[in-house]
């Protein structure tokens, strides 16, 4: 009996250091399969892209991190996911999300706020070289463009891609390395006249891989007829999710300075310039607001109450997303 009370405390103690060195030498639980997202056994999105979600580690808190959105996206059976962050290259993890979550390709990029070194060629191609097929998207300047600053008056000097209608000599450099390794590149947060000098330039080269960021949104703040012009030129318009949660009632804090933009303004947007020319996202990954995966069902949804039928989903979600990203 005595033997019998040690050799339980003895294997109980066995049982506690092995757990213990489990706990410090396994792979973080985002890693391994926790949280566990049921599996959609059909999915409304099943084959979409959604080419802007906001994920942990960032400055900003985040609903999810970067293997998190990737297991939710391939649980709704997605096709491919684009992590953004506003400070720091994806490009390397998406990487090594690729490796953890191979059901779904995940893909990454990097946007040229201060952080990076603003206008930053060299950026952009140590990001491409880091990543390879995965680091795919090169943003311009978002939270730190001049006119994100103007337009939600915060202070400082922001960065321009342009001045007095010209592209500087660093922009149209990033232009061209876009257009030499196939990358895709967004417009950011700057000011209408940049964007469409950015268009002007894509035209010129013929760079077919140019997607203008949240197009209706309060930055880059273009009019009707500056999406027309630039869906004529051969840019892509992207939609965003979160604009329609965006607006003084907005569920974030960090939303309710800008304006809304109505799924029914996003549709007669649509029809008046073609399914054919815009993408849709989520940009979603606030705490406050719905799941990445969630929230792409809901915007697809509600598109469709609207009148936008399938096929016009298809182009948006699946074959213009797919072209641009080269799968």
């Amino acid at each position: 009996m005595f033997f019998l009370r040690w050799f339980k405390l003895i294997f109980a103690a066995l049982v506690a250091i092995i757990c213990i060195i489990c706990c410090e030498f396994s792979l973080p639980v985002y890693a391994v399969g926790y949280p566990q997202f049921p599996d959609a056994r059909s999915s409304i999105i099943e084959g979409a892209i959604d080419f802007h979600i906001h994920s942990s580690p960032d400055v900003i808190p985040r609903r999810l991190d970067d293997f998190e959105v990737a297991k939710l996206a391939a649980r709704s059976r997605m096709k491919a996911v684009v992590l953004k962050n506003h400070f720091m290259s994806t490009a390397a993890r998406a990487v090594l999300v690729n490796k953890i979550v191979p059901e779904i390709e995940v893909f990454g990029g990097i946007v040229l706020n201060y952080s990076v070194g603003g206008i930053n060629p060299q950026a952009v191609e140590a990001m491409h070289r880091i990543g390879g097929k995965y680091g795919k998207v090169v943003w311009l300047p978002t939270v730190d463009a001049a006119y994100h600053l103007q337009v939600f008056q915060k202070s400082g000097s922001g960065i321009q891609v342009a001045k007095n209608g010209k592209l500087l000599p660093e922009t149209e450099a990033v232009i061209q390395i876009a257009a030499r390794d196939n990358l895709v590149l967004e417009t950011g947060h700057i000011s209408p006249a940049e964007v469409m000098a950015v268009v002007e330039k894509a035209r010129q080269i013929d760079f077919k891989n140019l997607l203008i960021t949240h197009a209706m949104a309060d930055v880059p703040g273009l009019s009707l007829e500056n999406l027309q012009t630039a869906a004529r030129m051969g840019a892509f318009l992207e939609l965003a999710f979160v604009n329609d949660l965006m607006g003084e009632n907005a569920a974030d804090a960090g939303h309710r300075n800008w304006h809304q933009v109505s799924i029914s303004k996003m549709v007669a947007a649509i029809k008046l310039i073609g399914a054919e020319h815009f993408i849709l996202s989520t940009d979603l990954g606030r705490k406050p607001d719905p799941l990445p995966a969630e929230g792409y069902k809901l915007f697809v949804e509600k598109l469709m109450d609207e009148g936008i039928y399938q096929g016009e989903i298809d182009l948006m979600m699946k074959q213009n997303p797919a072209r641009l990203l080269g799968i």
